[in-house]
């Protein structure tokens, strides 16, 4: 955050209160100069400015959330370890399933996985990928990695040309927003293919 964008937050935020004979913007920036300033001020000193003015404690009550938002971490939901153990996990999720649908396991830089979403469902036998779809996805959760994961509901896992060139895609895609593709998985009835076990 620039000094422009900090004044102006601060002037949006409490255009009407007052500090002393000050505009409580004004005497803000002079006190707290910077974010970093401001986000040093001592609980004292919060509630010293803060004495009859709803505005300034509704301001600092939302400095103080964006405090926890800001050291906020997604729960962790799985982990992404190693290809068998998803493997077979992902076995039992696509289970009954009957229409191709793909799901993407998205990790930090741990392999945990923090979000996992089924992001697209086709017919009996294709599925329409979107890959934009995808790091969005993982740009929206702060994602360092992804692991995709799609079933063919006939059992086959052996994967198709369009199936690899999409993994490619993929990989290449991910190399650029700096987000690494784990693995690109099929899941059948009672199988899976890794795409990253077949490469070791």
């Amino acid at each position: 955050m620039n000094m422009n964008e900090y004044q102006e937050l601060l002037r949006y935020s409490i255009p009407n209160a007052t500090i002393g004979d000050e505009p409580g913007y004004r005497y803000i920036l002079d006190h707290y100069p910077t974010p970093l300033a401001l986000r040093e001020m001592t609980e004292d000193e919060r509630i010293s400015l803060c004495q009859g003015s709803t505005t300034l404690t509704a301001f600092f009550a939302a400095v103080q959330l964006g405090e926890l938002l800001a050291r906020a971490h997604p729960a962790v939901e799985g982990y992404a370890y190693s290809s068998m153990e998803l493997g077979q996990a992902m076995i039992d999720h696509f289970t009954g399933d009957e229409q191709e649908s793909v799901c993407v396991a998205f990790t930090n830089v741990h392999n945990e996985i923090i979000k996992f979403k089924r992001m697209f469902i086709g017919g009996c036998s294709e599925c329409v990928l979107y890959p934009d779809q995808i790091f969005k996805q993982a740009l929206r959760c702060s994602a360092s990695g992804l692991v995709m994961i799609h079933n063919h509901p006939s059992g086959d896992v052996k994967p198709s040309a369009q199936d690899l060139a999409f993994a490619k895609r993929l990989e290449q895609g991910g190399h650029l927003l700096g987000i690494q593709v784990l693995d690109f998985m099929i899941v059948g009835h009672d199988c899976y293919y890794s795409w990253r076990e077949q490469q070791h």
